[in-house]
């Protein structure tokens, strides 16, 4: 397997999605601005999505990737399709029931997660109508990240990562489409949200079924797998889900804070999330199944190489994309979202969480990477106490902190607990999977920090220069800031080249090998 080839199939149609989403973003912004609606829909959303990326991308990949792998490679195509098949009845069983029972008690689930808002308010209505509706989403990526998975296993990672472009499209067409059937547009982007679901599903299976799996309902009795995937899948949730498990935790408490708070920490939550979802994603979806096999072989010093290598790979775009969107916070927020109803008010008001969230990107990288290895070694309970360990550094920093930072302090607290479980899972690598960040990998992170630390410097100064100097358009905010970033990114290859830092691209061309 090409582990540059895969990681740019799913990355750069996870660059495509996050586009999308930027244009989403853009044009939610300008019609909804920092107001009630959208608030109420960035709340609603985000409970849904949260819920997916933690069960779905995250806990539910892990879990049973490794098994369907396995089986497929050691017990043939048939026993394969059976696993599938018997792990999907009961997961639409267990998914039906906990939608309905969500449904029918869903005004006291909001009450507990949006605690801040008022339940006789029209605020909370709208709150509870349109959280109803995205809420569905949720039991449909179940079904998306197990057909996706399937893909994945084939080596086919192309058409899971691309059919994440449908919510986005739909989205974006009902911001447009709102106006003439529903009382805001935030209906209309809930309704867009449930379809979208429903559409992928549809895509993945029969792709799925293209490639020669007829996956469909099997209620004998359950093997062996099956009962293990679920297992797996429950004490996966939190370890898998750290981030996404935070987020929900900061909006729930974000509830308490004035109208305006939830939509700040949504829309720089998306800024952060552009090299989060793509590197993240596109690393753990195409370092799991090679770390799998090479663990399952016994072949250790194969999985440490990928892990290592995967490592610096990640941080050579994290670091200065890190330094970039701490840098130039209030120029990129307001470059995407200072137009129509986002105020340059707002943009102030929204820019210092971005700082505090992209102090975190290196650390969730790094978890990332190191949470891949614990579920390529079959160990979801390492991961499981990482994700309490960051739970309750989060809630002690929120405490601390949001008194008198808001939302900011909120931002601040997430990044914290992610650097909290980075720290901790590392520390376990060695004794729970047999493997670790070997020194060159350590000196080649210090040596991407420093050149990191000179693009930082670099920016400042060139900062300064602008102001000081007349350039054509250096008083235009976009064009600052294609300068800024040009300049850095051009100083972060040039340094990093005279310096060796790309020199490990050999050793991951030659693995692939």
């Amino acid at each position: 397997m090409n582990l540059i080839n895969n990681i740019v199939t799913v990355g750069g149609w996870t660059l495509a999605y996050r586009i999308s989403s930027f244009i989403r973003d853009i044009a939610q912004s300008y019609i909804l601005g920092a107001g009630l609606f959208a608030d109420v829909f960035s709340l609603s959303f985000k409970f849904a999505n949260s819920l997916r990326k933690m069960f779905a991308e995250g806990a539910f990949n892990a879990s049973f990737l490794p098994i369907f792998s396995n089986s497929l490679k050691d017990k043939g195509h048939e026993e394969a399709q059976k696993i599938a098949s018997q792990i999907l009845t009961w997961l639409i069983l267990m998914v039906s029931f906990l939608s309905i029972v969500c449904l029918i008690f869903f005004r006291q689930i909001m009450s507990g997660f949006a605690a801040g808002i008022d339940p006789s308010t029209e605020k909370f209505e709208h709150l509870i109508s349109i959280g109803k509706v995205c809420s569905p989403y949720v039991a449909a990526s179940f079904l998306v990240a197990m057909f996706g998975g399937i893909l994945n296993t084939l080596n086919r990672f192309a058409m899971p990562a691309a059919v994440q472009l449908i919510l986005n499209g739909s989205v974006i067409a009902a911001l447009f489409l709102g106006p003439f059937f529903f009382p805001s547009t935030a209906y209309t982007m809930a309704w867009a949200t449930f379809l979208s679901g429903i559409i992928q599903v549809l895509i993945l299976w029969i792709n799925v079924k293209h490639c020669g799996f007829n996956i469909g309902f099997d209620f004998s009795s359950k093997k062996n797998e099956v009962k293990k995937f679920f297992k797996k899948l429950l004490s996966g949730v939190i370890g898998s889900g750290v981030l996404q498990l935070n987020i929900l935790m900061d909006f729930a408490i974000l509830s308490f804070l004035p109208t305006g708070a939830v939509s700040y920490f949504y829309y720089v939550d998306h800024v952060n999330q552009f090299p989060v979802g793509i590197l993240g994603i596109a690393f753990s979806t195409a370092l799991l199944p090679p770390i799998t096999r090479a663990i399952n072989a016994k072949n250790n010093n194969i999985a440490q190489k990928q892990m290592n290598l995967g490592l610096l790979f990640a941080f050579i775009f994290t670091l200065p994309t890190a330094v970039i969107l701490m840098t130039l916070s209030e120029l990129i927020v307001g470059a995407i979202y200072g137009r129509g109803n986002f105020t340059p008010e707002h943009v102030a008001a929204a820019a210092p969480a971005l700082v505090a969230f992209a102090f975190g990107l290196p650390a969730y990288m790094a978890a990332k990477m190191f949470s891949t290895a614990f579920f390529a070694n079959k160990d979801t309970v390492t991961p499981f106490r990482g994700g309490i360990i960051s739970i309750v550094i989060n809630l002690l920093f929120i405490v601390l902190l949001m008194p008198c930072l808001k939302h900011t302090g909120i931002a601040w607290a997430t990044t914290l607990a992610t650097w909290g479980n980075g720290i901790y899972l590392v520390s376990k690598l060695k004794m729970r999977c047999k493997i670790f960040v070997d020194k060159y990998t350590l000196l080649e992170c210090a040596k991407q920090l420093l050149i990191s630390a000179i693009m930082c410097g670099t920016i400042f100064v060139m900062g300064d220069l602008l102001n000081n100097l007349t350039i054509p358009g250096a008083g235009d905010r976009n064009i600052r800031l294609l300068w800024l970033t040009g300049t850095g990114g051009l100083v972060f290859w040039l340094v990093g080249k005279s310096a060796g830092a790309f020199s490990f691209m050999k050793e991951i061309k030659a693995l692939d090998q």
